[in-house]
């Protein structure tokens, strides 16, 4: 499995457009959005190609093999180098290879699309603020989901992507951001503060976002784990319908 020098990424955009599910991630790297890394199987015509987007997420395309499949392994399982490492995909023959292996779990990933068509009205209390995310704010987020998640630097969420931040009584308590962004769609992150669940201020956030994504000419996408009830929910009220599953393949942790 050999590297692909970064100034050739964009090469493999072809391969990265026939993903069925995710594909904003592998594109977002081949059309230099953000960062991550392409490995090759070969320098022939039939190659295998595995992406994997700086947030972890990885999708393999082209003529693989088991050979690759085996590369990806001994990736997954490297007990040095423990980078994230999460690969996502609907071919039931790259889960069949990884069933069983040591220290492998394999979980399910549900993919939504837009079925909205009109930018959402956002009604606020008193009390609350919608701000767009700057680096101030980028500092002060704290949670699982961040942009952090997705980008490494502020410099390339702040100048690529786009977060806003619903502030309440002075805190934050709800984010939405542009986890993946091609040229054609967006993944949109979202969470809100522990102390403010509950209170309908993700819904806020998302639809700022939605908004946001909807006026840049793209379309918005959404993806979560199987067992994440809380973000299905909220992606089906904000007019997301369910496009398929996936199989999640990662390192036992």
């Amino acid at each position: 499995m050999k590297r692909v020098n970064e100034e050739n990424y964009y090469k493999f955009k072809e391969y990265a457009r026939t993903c069925k599910q995710g594909k904003v991630y592998p594109l977002s790297i081949t059309e230099g959005n953000q960062k991550g890394d392409i490995y090759v199987n070969s320098e022939g015509e039939n190659k295998a190609v595995l992406f994997r987007h700086y947030c972890g997420f990885a999708f393999i395309q082209g003529e693989y093999d088991d050979v690759f499949l085996g590369g990806i392994y001994d990736i997954l399982s490297d007990n040095v180098n423990r980078q994230r490492f999460i690969l996502l995909t609907d071919d039931s023959y790259i889960a069949d290879f990884f069933k069983g292996k040591q220290d492998i779990t394999i979980e399910k990933r549900y993919f939504y699309e837009y079925g909205g068509d009109s930018v959402w009205k956002i009604d606020l209390s008193d009390n609350c603020q919608l701000k767009i995310i700057d680096k101030e704010l980028l500092h002060n987020i704290k949670g699982r989901i961040t942009p952090y998640f997705s980008w490494d630097n502020d410099k390339d969420f702040l100048t690529n992507g786009r977060g806003y931040c619903l502030i309440c009584d002075g805190e934050i308590a709800a984010w939405a951001f542009s986890a993946a962004i091609s040229n054609e769609e967006i993944d949109i992150g979202v969470e809100a503060s522990e102390k403010f669940r509950g209170r309908g201020y993700a819904t806020i956030v998302s639809k700022a976002m939605i908004n946001h994504v909807i006026e840049q000419g793209k379309a918005p996408v959404w993806a979560c784990h199987s067992e994440n009830k809380g973000s299905s929910a909220l992606a089906e009220k904000l007019g997301f319908i369910k496009t398929g599953e996936g199989f999640v393949i990662k390192r036992v942790e």
